[in-house]
C-alpha cells in the first residue's frame, strides 16, 4: 500500500487526475476475480483521499491476447476500462497471432473497442505498421508509453513512437507505470515530448479529452490520414515453426 500510495503522490505532482488501474489478466496463468480488484482499488482511494490526493482510481486489466477474448469480455465486465466498450490488450513483444486483423475487426463490429498497449515496443509491429494503420482505421486504438517516448526504453523504441505520432496513430499517452521507482506514474515529460513533434493541442488531448472519452465509453472518431502514407511495409517471413504455432512473423 505504502508504494501504492507513493506512486499516487508522484501522478498528481505531475498533474493526473485520474488513474486507470490495469492489472496484468493472462488467463491460465494470472487472473484475479471482480471482487478483488474491487476491494484493492477501495482500499487505495481511500488511503489517498486520507492523503489529501486529489486523484481517482478507476478499474480495468491490461489483456494477454487469447483467442477466448471476446468470451472473457462478455463474461467479465470487470476487464474493460471502467466497465464500459474499452478494453486494453497486450501482444507478445516479438510476434502477433495470424491473422489478428481480422479477429480485432470483428471485435470492432461487435463493440468491444482495443486498445493495443505500447505497439512501439512490440518488434513484429515495426515491420507490419500496414496492420496498425488498418487497425486505427477500423476503430482499435493505439496507446504509447511516455517512457518510450522520452528514450528510456532505447532509441529504436523512440523512433518508433515518433513515427507513430508523425503519421496520426497513436490516441493515448499512458505512464504504465509499475512502481514508483523506474516506473512511475510520469506524463507531463512525455506530453512536452510529443507537443515538439505534433503540437500543443494535438499532444495535449493524448493524455486528456481522448483518455477521457475512453473512461466515459464514448467512441472516438477514426481519424483522418492515420497511416503511413506512401510506404510499404517490408517484405516479412514466416518460418515453418511460426507457422506451426500459428504466429507470422
Amino acid at each position: 500500500m505504502a508504494e501504492a500510495v507513493a506512486m499516487c503522490r508522484a501522478a498528481t505532482a505531475d498533474g493526473i487526475r485520474t488513474v486507470v488501474a490495469t492489472p496484468h489478466y493472462k488467463p491460465g496463468s494470472f487472473t484475479w476475480n471482480p471482487d478483488e480488484q474491487r476491494t484493492a482499488i477501495t482500499a487505495l482511494q481511500s488511503e489517498i483521499d486520507v492523503a489529501g490526493l486529489l486523484l481517482t482510481i478507476l478499474p480495468g486489466a491490461e489483456i494477454a491476447f487469447c483467442h477466448e477474448l471476446p468470451e472473457l469480455l462478455k463474461s467479465g465486465p470487470h476487464l474493460t476500462i471502467n466497465r464500459g466498450c474499452y478494453f486494453l490488450l497486450e501482444f507478445r513483444p516479438d510476434a502477433v497471432p495470424a491473422n489478428v486483423e481480422i479477429f480485432l475487426s470483428s471485435m470492432i463490429d461487435a463493440g468491444y473497442l482495443p486498445i493495443i498497449a505500447h505497439p512501439e515496443r512490440n518488434f513484429w509491429f515495426t515491420r507490419r505498421h500496414d496492420i496498425l494503420t488498418s487497425l486505427v482505421r477500423r476503430g482499435a486504438l493505439l496507446q504509447i508509453t511516455a517512457a518510450s517516448l522520452l528514450g528510456e526504453f532505447g532509441a529504436d523504441v523512440r523512433s518508433f513512437s515518433q513515427q507513430l505520432l508523425s503519421n496520426n496513430l497513436v490516441q493515448i499517452i499512458a505512464s504504465d507505470a509499475h512502481n514508483p521507482g523506474d516506473r512511475p506514474a510520469l506524463l507531463a515529460a512525455a506530453v512536452r515530448a510529443a507537443a515538439e513533434q505534433i503540437g500543443a493541442d494535438r499532444a495535449a488531448a493524448l493524455a486528456t479529452s481522448n483518455p477521457l472519452a475512453v473512461i466515459n465509453g464514448i467512441r472516438l472518431a477514426s481519424p483522418e490520414k492515420a497511416g503511413y502514407l506512401n510506404t510499404e511495409a517490408p517484405p516479412r517471413s514466416t518460418s515453418w515453426f511460426r507457422r506451426l504455432l500459428g504466429f507470422s512473423s
